[in-house]
């Protein structure tokens, strides 16, 4: 019981970390070796951010256009 506060405490101390929310997916991601920390795009370097940005980009305008086109065609 207290190893569980604890890691509530670390946890809440540490904004950008992914919470577990079960022990079978914490143990997934001690095995797996699943990142425990979101990345943080400004660390990245400058060509993986644009990278990153352009492949945000192209998903939301073709959810866009899909949406347009179906609206269109009903």
């Amino acid at each position: 019981m207290k190893e569980k506060e604890e890691l509530k405490k670390e946890e809440s101390t540490t904004t950008s970390s992914v919470v577990s929310f079960n022990e079978a997916t914490d143990h997934y991601q001690k095995i797996m070796g699943l990142p425990n920390q979101r990345a943080d795009l400004k660390s990245m370097p400058k060509a993986l951010r644009w990278f990153s940005y352009f492949f945000y980009a192209v998903i939301i305008l073709g959810a866009l256009l899909f949406l347009v086109s179906w609206f269109i065609h009903r």
